[in-house]
């Protein structure tokens, strides 16, 4: 029988992140403002495994893509295979995540121990003859409206609730109103 394995959370860094945004994009010859993009592909030598839908990968699988080259240019890594787009421009990606991951202190934090999680206490009953108890012949009552406001709703015409046959009684109408 094979064995379950459990869901690795998805590791957070907003500091990582935020040092990804200071780089420019790691394409050649192109030097805007980058955002942080998500390599989704796996890469089994490191122990990254394809993200599912619905799923984004940890924050420490991140390089710097600008806009344009990141999600809305023509040949943009989210439109294409991803594992191509990049051998296509010969670019190593998880050599560039990998350096940004320590250069921003994010291997120094992983290693760090964990709080503990915090447990919220649950609060106690109140005695049996604290309790409030609900009737079940209580009738309920609706709040309805506070005030007395009257109801307001469309209005129409007499011509267009009752149609006519010709054009001049119509005419007879509006001169009436």
């Amino acid at each position: 029988m094979t064995e379950l394995r459990q869901r690795d959370p998805r590791q957070e860094d907003a500091k990582h992140l935020a040092y990804v945004r200071t780089q420019p994009c790691c394409l050649p010859f192109c030097n805007r403002e980058a955002e942080p993009a998500h390599l989704r592909m796996d890469n089994l030598l490191i122990g990254k495994e394809l993200t599912g839908k619905g799923e984004k990968p940890h924050d420490k699988f991140v390089v710097p893509l600008c806009p344009y080259h990141h999600r809305l240019g023509v040949d943009c890594q989210h439109n294409s295979n991803e594992r191509e787009w990049w051998e296509l421009r010969g670019i190593n990606p998880w050599a560039i995540a990998a350096s940004l991951w320590i250069a921003s202190g994010g291997a120094e934090r992983e290693a760090l121990p964990k709080p503990a999680p915090r447990v919220t206490p649950i609060k106690a009953r109140k005695p049996r003859e604290q309790r409030v108890k609900i009737r079940s012949n209580a009738t309920i009552q609706s709040r309805g409206f506070q005030g007395s406001r009257p109801f307001r709703g469309p209005t129409f015409s007499s011509h267009v609730l009752a149609p006519e046959s010709d054009a001049q009684s119509l005419e007879t109408r509006e001169v009436q109103s």
